[in-house]
């Protein structure tokens, strides 16, 4: 459904139960108005993260990318979830401690003043690892989470988040238990941008055989130290013109993304919902046929969907 303004406002009955949905990021901004039924009806994206948000900038960023919504009703509820709500954002929102379900996240919402806007809600980030355990942290990445399990429909679910910093993460009876981050994409980019690795590459169309390769070589893991050895091999298969130039960057990325699957993955015997960009989407999938995983996409609109299952609670304490 697309919104095509305000003459058709009264047939969305976005008033009765919509909201307008925000996932800000440190370097990306997503909006998306969502109707009663929760489909999107519109939606913003931008390049404005909180990092291009100038000092005390963030209402009226906020108000110019959503001002013509609020405009039409501005009864809808506002929720945001990602980076905004970190320590360097808008208004920092503690995280929530696993295990965290709607109930825990929804119960940790912090409210702020969005002056013409009108109340806001901030989504927590959710914490692992009190005590002695490895802490570990997520930030927007909840949001998700909660959204593709309303899409699945299973309260038991494993679920990747690829990305700079990808996330894979355990729920039982719909509480995120447990979850781990691999800095899978940062290391990517660190590695062909800026070490001898990068030489010998080029922006060519690979075949695919260059990933396949690379995921390949990640089932060859088995001892500390290896998955840098197979990093190397990354210019060693160029220089022996064993990949080509345009086959190297993506050796590279099947190596990564591989190592992080089998890891990512291990005690899923039921596989793992994909929750990312289509193209990034496509790689895990990818590498999930290549290991045997059971891999499945979810659809992108995840980021609404966990906002209109967090939203009762939220009404319900704003009121």
């Amino acid at each position: 459904m697309v919104w095509r303004g305000p003459e058709t406002w009264e047939e969305t009955a976005l008033h009765s139960s919509g909201l307008i949905s925000i996932d800000w990021g440190t370097s990306a901004f997503r909006a998306y108005l969502v109707g009663a039924d929760g489909a999107t009806i519109d939606q913003r994206r931008s390049a404005l993260g909180i990092l291009s948000v100038p000092a005390g900038g963030y209402e009226a960023t906020l108000a110019e990318a959503i001002g013509v919504w609020r405009a039409l009703d501005g009864a809808l509820p506002i929720l945001m979830s990602g980076m905004v709500g970190a320590r360097q954002g808008w208004r920092e929102a503690p995280y929530a401690p696993c295990p965290a379900g709607l109930t825990e996240i929804g119960a940790a919402i912090v409210a702020i003043d969005g002056g013409a806007l009108g109340p806001i809600g901030l989504v927590p980030g959710v914490r692992r690892g009190d005590g002695d355990a490895e802490p570990d942290v997520m930030r927007g990445e909840e949001t998700q989470i909660l959204g593709a399990v309303a899409w699945s429909g299973r309260a038991d679910e494993t679920l990747v988040l690829p990305g700079t910093h990808s996330k894979w993460a355990r729920v039982a009876d719909g509480r995120i238990r447990s979850f781990s981050t691999y800095m899978t994409g940062e290391i990517f980019a660190a590695l062909k941008g800026h070490t001898i690795l990068g030489r010998l590459m080029n922006d060519g169309q690979g075949s695919g055989e260059g990933f396949a390769e690379g995921v390949r070589a990640a089932t060859r893991l088995s001892a500390p130290g290896d998955l840098l050895h197979a990093v190397f091999m990354t210019r060693s298969l160029g220089l022996f013109d064993r990949l080509s130039a345009s086959e190297l960057s993506d050796y590279l990325s099947g190596l990564l993304i591989g190592a992080e699957v089998l890891a990512g993955s291990a005690g899923a015997p039921d596989g793992a919902i994909v929750v990312g960009s289509p193209g990034l989407t496509e790689r895990y999938l990818k590498a999930g046929a290549l290991l045997g995983l059971k891999l499945r996409a979810a659809p992108e609109d995840c980021v609404p969907r966990g906002h209109l299952a967090l939203l009762d609670g939220w009404r319900a304490r704003a009121l």
